[in-house]
C-alpha cells in the first residue's frame, strides 16, 4: 500500500470537500465537550434575599421579625423542595444534552466515513443535507453498539483491576507499619502496571475500532460481523496498518508541536480573541444581572448573568479551535477510510494475481499471448 498517496489524497479531500467540515466540527465538539446548562429561578411575587433574617413580603414587612407570621422552620422545607426541583431539572437537562451529543457524534462519524467513500466512487461532492441523510441511518446505531460492545467490558475489567490495586493499601488498617509499607509499595507498583496495560490495550482497541466502524459503514455489516470482518482486515495487513498508525502518530505529534508554536506566534491574536469573547459574553451578563437586580436582591441576578455570559464567552473563544479540530477530525477519518479501501482493493486483486500461476501448472493449457 502506498501510504504517502493515501495521506496526500486525504489532505486533498479535507481541503476541497468543505461539506465534510461541518461533520468534523460536530465530531470535535461531541468527542470532547463540556456542558454548562443554564439554570432559572422563579418566584411568586415575593421579594426576597436569601438569609434567615431578610425575608420580605409584598408590603415590605419583615416576615421573620418580632411578631412576624413566618418562622425559618416554615420556609426551610419550601427552599429545600425548590433546590431539589432545580437539581432534578438540571440533571434532566444534562442527560438530554448527553443523549443529543451522543446521537450527533455517531451521525457525524457515519457521515464522514460514507461521504468520503462516496466521493472516491463518484468524484461528486455532496451537500451537508445529503451528508446528514447518509449519517442518519441504521449504520449510526450499529456504530454506537460496536463502540459500546468493545469499550464497556474493557472499562469494567480495568475498574476491577484498579480496585484490586488499591486493596493493598488496606494493610494499614492492621496497625502494622511494615505491612502498611509493603502494601503501599505493592499497590503503587500494581497501579502503574495496570495503567500501562490500560494505555496499551486502549491504544490497540482504538485502532481496531477504526476498522470495525468502516467495515460496518462501508460493507453494510451487522455489529458482530463488522468486528469479525474488521479484525480480519487488520490481521491480514498488519504491517500496512501498523505503518499507517506510526505515520498518524507522527502527524499527531507534529500537530501538537505546530499548535504550541501557533499559540506562541499568534499570542497577540489570542489576547484579542479573549477580549472579543469577554465583551461578547460580558455585555449580556451585565444586562441580565442589571435587569435582574431590579427585581431580585443578593447574588442571584449576577449568578444568572454569569450563567448566560460564560457559555457565550466559551463559544466565541472556542470557534477557531473547533474549526481547526474539525479539520483534523476530517483528515484523520479520511485517512483511515482510504486505508480501509486500499486494503480491501488489494484483497480483491489477490485472486487475479494467482490466476497466471494456476494457468502455468502442468497439464493446463498455456495462456494464449495476444
Amino acid at each position: 500500500m502506498d501510504h504517502i498517496k493515501v495521506l496526500k489524497r486525504a489532505w486533498e479531500i479535507t481541503w476541497r470537500y468543505r461539506a465534510l467540515w461541518i461533520f468534523g466540527i460536530i465530531l470535535a465538539m461531541t468527542t470532547a465537550s463540556g456542558f454548562s446548562p443554564p439554570q432559572g429561578d422563579g418566584g411568586d411575587g415575593v421579594r426576597y434575599e436569601v438569609g434567615r433574617d431578610d425575608f420580605f413580603g409584598p408590603n415590605g414587612e419583615d416576615l421573620f421579625g418580632p411578631g412576624g407570621p413566618l418562622h425559618w422552620s416554615d420556609v426551610a422545607p419550601r427552599i429545600a423542595s425548590i433546590l431539589i426541583a432545580a437539581g432534578v431539572a438540571l440533571a434532566c437537562v444534562i442527560v438530554l444534552l448527553i443523549v443529543v451529543s451522543t446521537i450527533a457524534r455517531w451521525v457525524a462519524e457515519a457521515a464522514l466515513i460514507r461521504m468520503v467513500d462516496d466521493y472516491e466512487e463518484t468524484e461528486e461532492r455532496r451537500s451537508v443535507r445529503h451528508g446528514f441523510r447518509l449519517g442518519w441511518s441504521r449504520t449510526t446505531w450499529r456504530l454506537f453498539l460496536i463502540n459500546l460492545l468493545v469499550n464497556l467490558p474493557l472499562v469494567v475489567v480495568f475498574v476491577l483491576l484498579f480496585g484490586m490495586a488499591v486493596a493493598p493499601f488496606l494493610l494499614w488498617i492492621t496497625g502494622n507499619t511494615a505491612a502498611g509499607i509493603i502494601g503501599t509499595v505493592s499497590g503503587i507498583g500494581c497501579f502503574f502496571l495496570i495503567l500501562f496495560l490500560a494505555i496499551v490495550l486502549g491504544t490497540a482497541l482504538k485502532l481496531l475500532l477504526r476498522f470495525f466502524r468502516r467495515a460496518c459503514a462501508l460493507e453494510g455489516l451487522g455489529v458482530i460481523e463488522s468486528i469479525r470482518h474488521g479484525l480480519g482486515v487488520v490481521r491480514r495487513h498488519m504491517l500496512d496498518v501498523g505503518l499507517m498508525w506510526l505515520i498518524m502518530l507522527g502527524v499527531q505529534i507534529g500537530l501538537v508541536i505546530a499548535t504550541i508554536a501557533l499559540v506562541i506566534v499568534l499570542f497577540p491574536v489570542i489576547i484579542a480573541l479573549l477580549i472579543v469573547a469577554g465583551v461578547a459574553g460580558g455585555v449580556p451578563a451585565l444586562i441580565v444581572g442589571g435587569l435582574g437586580s431590579l427585581f431580585l436582591d443578593g447574588a442571584v441576578p449576577w449568578v444568572l448573568g454569569a450563567l448566560i455570559g460564560i457559555p457565550i464567552f466559551a463559544l466565541v473563544f472556542s470557534v477557531p479551535w473547533l474549526f481547526l479540530s474539525g479539520l483534523v477530525q476530517v483528515f484523520e477519518s479520511s485517512v483511515w477510510t482510504l486505508t480501509y479501501r486500499e486494503l480491501r482493493a488489494i484483497e480483491s486483486l489477490e485472486p487475479e494475481a494467482v490466476e497466471p500461476e494456476m494457468q502455468a501448472l502442468p497439464g493446463m493449457d498455456a495462456p494464449v499471448e495476444a
